[in-house]
């Protein structure tokens, strides 16, 4: 049960996108955007649909290399990247940085990284602030083994959009295929001495990683690494001053605790899940368990 709830609360937690599952009360007149209606097509799995949705944006609005990325990604679900293709091929701009960006990454997609790498030098030479693009480059030089070169295009990417946590991710991920998995983690470091705003992405992406790392423990019965695990991500919470993420935190070590029998540990951490949300039902419940 708790392995449950626990699983439930970090979904929520790294997965905020909202549930249109249901009208609630006071959204009935609520319309979601044409980009946030293609969106959850595709989370829906229907690809075909969110494609035309897509195509209309393209259409009548500004185009972006992120609507054409979430296209390419929706042909490749569908295993149909020819469609693709012949897109593109008929696309009444082909000049423009997105244009470019597009054709690098179904090159990418294909594994044809030599047309895909030419593409996104194309996409950036036109607007040096595609991030996406210079995000691709460096993944493609990380496949190539050039490591150093990867890290100086995907932290250019980070530059021209520090909040895109993609960015980020592909940056420590590049760290662990060159050897050094502490690198990220000192950068975090030294950000955090800096008080840098890119402490805080830093700190998300370390979270995550930690969390599944938790995640592996806990389901392996090793309930003293996952509790470890929790006050790890907890104190990086607290040093990027993310509140809000430090709450199922909290829960959480109150779970971990009660589940091993420490059940004055457990009312600690969830009186601390009260103390930042007072409107916690479920950690207002355990403590009445517990009392």
């Amino acid at each position: 049960m708790v392995a449950v709830t626990l699983l439930l609360i970090f979904s929520i937690s790294f997965n905020p996108a909202p549930l249109f599952a249901q009208v609630h009360p006071g959204y009935e007149n609520f319309k979601l955007s044409a980009k946030d209606e293609a969106e959850l097509l595709f989370a829906r799995g229907r690809y075909k649909e969110s494609i035309e949705k897509f195509k209309e944006i393209l259409k009548s609005e500004k185009e972006t290399s992120y609507i054409f990325r979430m296209m390419l990604k929706a042909w490749q679900a569908m295993q149909d990247l020819g469609s693709a293709e012949q897109f593109l091929k008929n696309y009444p701009r082909p000049d423009s940085t997105h244009f470019w960006y597009a054709t690098g990454y179904l090159n990418y997609l294909k594994g044809e990284y030599t047309h895909a790498e030419k593409a996104f030098i194309q996409a950036i030479e036109r607007e040096a602030e595609n991030g996406l693009a210079w995000n691709n480059w460096g993944a493609i030089l990380s496949e190539k083994k050039q490591y150093e070169l990867a890290v100086d295009k995907v932290k250019k990417a980070i530059d021209v959009n520090p909040k895109e946590p993609m960015f980020v991710w592909n940056l420590n991920k590049i760290y662990k295929e060159m050897g050094e998995p502490d690198r990220f983690k000192n950068e975090y470091k030294n950000l955090l001495q800096q008080n840098s705003q890119l402490a805080w992405a830093y700190g998300k992406i370390l979270v995550r990683v930690i969390r599944q790392r938790a995640f592996g423990s806990y389901s392996k019965g090793e309930l003293d690494q996952a509790i470890a695990g929790f006050e790890e991500m907890l104190k990086i919470y607290q040093e990027i001053g993310d509140t809000k993420g430090q709450v199922p935190a909290y829960f959480s070590l109150g779970l971990l605790h009660e589940e091993k029998g420490n059940g004055q540990k457990a009312r600690e951490y969830f009186k601390r899940v009260l103390a930042i949300n007072p409107n916690h039902i479920q950690a207002r419940d355990k403590i009445k368990t517990l009392d």
